[in-house]
């Protein structure tokens, strides 16, 4: 698990905007058929004509894919580019978001930039756009096949043993139970998430008392978590999405378990007070924007003909309160003013 704990330099906190001498480079892991090896990314200073790119999310709910969209603007008006940018609604919405993947074909787009909800559900259109001859780049949500020019999203079943052996050194040896919160199922990442946790906690002092998946709406999670806490007399861990720890303190306070930690395997922007509060115990980061404005970078690289990686892994970070006011969280939120855009012209 290379990269998993390698922690950013600045001391620049969310909010402040980041300068262009402050973006690179950035630490990614290259992958490759001999393995993977870190390289250092930089981007490019400006596009040479003002390619038309297209980006899908699945939604614009939380404050993760707020972070996305603000990496992906940013730096297609920093490289002088144009973006449209379509959100789907949820991760039950993946018709929809084949539907708006064909929306940027019919716009004559020179790239499109996707956040898949459902690879599968994709993969027909992604070969109809491969065979059209359009610039194809995966961002944040994992894409197996070789139909995307290039991709660039975490590990998250690393990501979630990262943050998983972090609380098994914190149990000590001590019997806790635990209760995951993977995100939606059938989106593969979230099936990846509990692969390693299960992982981490083999042989531990740590007991998986069950996994619950669901969209990572405030409101679902909520709900999976009230109803997961009535089924047993103890849960001393709660892990799972950031959406999950956000909202998992006054449950557990609603049900006595005041004691109990809680931990994310991802980072949004609603964990930086509850992480140094103390109200969350630890969260990883795979610094988001950046990878969006990588991944907007790879896009104009393969237009242009210029030399591109092809399978990047951002590297990650364990963040707690000992280390959060060291960390450079511009690579991972947005400015606390940004309000999502749909267009960059």
């Amino acid at each position: 698990m290379k990269g998993l704990l390698g922690l950013t330099t600045a001391a620049v906190l969310a909010g402040t905007a980041a300068s262009a001498d402050a973006l690179w480079p950035f630490d990614v892991e290259k992958v490759t058929a001999d393995g993977t090896e870190t390289v250092a990314y930089t981007g490019l200073d400006s596009a040479e004509k003002p390619w038309h790119l297209c980006v899908l999310f699945p939604h614009m709910k939380d404050s993760y894919w707020v972070a996305v969209n603000y990496g992906i603007a940013d730096q297609a008006r920093k490289l002088g580019v144009k973006a449209t940018i379509l959100e789907a609604g949820g991760y039950t919405e993946a018709a929809k978001q084949v539907a708006q993947y064909n929306d940027c074909k019919a716009l004559g787009v020179d790239a499109i930039i996707i956040g898949a909800i459902s690879e599968a559900g994709l993969a027909k259109s992604m070969q109809e756009g491969h065979d059209a001859g359009i610039v194809q780049v995966g961002v944040i949500n994992p894409l197996q096949s070789d139909v995307a020019d290039a991709k660039i999203f975490a590990n998250y079943d690393d990501s979630a043993e990262a943050g998983a052996r972090y609380l098994v050194e914190l149990a000590d040896g001590k019997p806790m139970n635990m209760l995951h919160f993977p995100g939606p199922q059938g989106s593969g990442w979230a099936e990846a998430t509990t692969a390693g946790v299960e992982r981490a906690i083999e042989g531990s002092s740590i007991t998986l008392l069950e996994k619950k998946y669901g969209d990572t709406g405030k409101s679902v999670q909520l709900r999976l978590l009230e109803d997961a806490l009535q089924a047993y007399d103890t849960v001393d861990i709660v892990y799972g999405t950031a959406v999950t720890a956000e909202v998992a303190r006054q449950a557990l306070e609603d049900v006595g378990f005041n004691d109990a930690l809680v931990a994310a395997y991802y980072s949004n922007e609603g964990l930086v007070d509850l992480i140094k509060s103390g109200d969350v115990t630890a969260t990883v980061t795979e610094s988001p924007v950046m990878e969006a404005r990588i991944a907007v970078d790879m896009a104009v690289r393969i237009l242009e003909g210029k030399a591109h990686e092809s399978y990047l892994h951002p590297s990650m970070t364990v963040v707690t309160q000992a280390n959060i006011d060291s960390l450079d969280l511009t690579r991972s939120f947005a400015p606390a003013d940004w309000e999502p855009v749909y267009s960059v012209e």
